[in-house]
């Protein structure tokens, strides 16, 4: 097995890929019974991704967070990041007790994975019914509500998909609706491009540096829904700039290890 391991970027991806879903899945079972007490209390959060945090040097990962002092804890927010693939969920383990309270918005039929689904929502997950407009409205409604009044962050995937294309999906709504309803700061988040170590289609997971980074909250005190479209590409600009400056520095890290070890 190390040989194949070495020599076979299929046999590596799937080892990899199985060795994170099997662990996220086992962790969902294992801590059910420690958080069931106060169901969907998003403290939960930090108690059940504990384990989940050694995946990350396991797999290759290291992550780089660049402005934590725009973190503010206890203050409530929206946070958007860019959506690439599932391994974004590692990045969100690595920083979740950076912000101590947060939680997160994700599609309805992640919570009939179980007992994946079970979990995140003891953990204060709130799932959406994308396919039903009215019921998904409700929904996020109900979350916004919940992260004013326990002063919590709410991340969002405002792409709605993933993609690793070299500029981000067009930004949905619904987050930037969220902050504008709420009068909350929105915090953007950028995770650099994971091409540099993952790539799908030719079945390559080698080890990875992810530089993500944490840009200052942008308000939106007086702000109403004819102000949306330009909040929306503001954002989006801001992140994209980020995105295409800090994918750059990390092909180059990548480019100077290699010429070291060649040396």
């Amino acid at each position: 097995m190390p040989f194949v391991y070495e020599f076979s970027h299929r046999f590596r991806l799937y080892l990899k890929f199985f060795i994170y879903y099997a662990m996220v899945m086992l962790c969902s079972v294992l801590f059910i019974p420690f958080i069931i007490w106060r169901p969907g209390d998003v403290r939960n959060t930090l108690i059940a991704t504990f384990p989940l945090r050694l995946l990350n040097p396991l797999l290759g990962l290291h992550w780089e967070v660049r402005g934590l002092e725009h973190i503010v804890v206890d203050r409530p927010a929206i946070v958007v990041a860019n959506h690439q693939s599932s391994i974004d969920f590692l990045g969100m383990v690595y920083m979740w007790p950076m912000f101590n309270k947060i939680t997160a918005i994700a599609k309805k039929e992640l919570f009939y994975a179980m007992p994946f689904g079970m979990t995140a929502w003891l953990c204060g997950t709130r799932f959406i019914d994308r396919r039903n407009p009215d019921s998904a409205k409700t929904s996020m409604n109900a979350a916004l509500a919940y992260v004013k009044e326990k002063s919590v962050k709410l991340w969002v995937f405002p792409e709605g998909t993933r993609s690793m294309a070299d500029e981000m999906l067009p930004f949905k709504k619904g987050a930037f609706h969220l902050a504008i309803e709420g009068q909350l700061p929105i915090l953007p988040l950028v995770y650099s491009s994971y091409r540099g170590f993952l790539n799908h289609p030719c079945k390559i997971f080698n080890p990875g540096h992810i530089i993500v980074t944490c840009l200052p909250p942008i308000s939106t005190e007086g702000f109403s829904k004819e102000d949306m479209p330009q909040l929306m590409e503001e954002v989006r600009a801001q992140m994209m700039e980020v995105y295409t400056k800090t994918s750059t520095q990390v092909v180059l890290m990548l480019n100077c290890c290699t010429s070291s070890m060649c040396a």
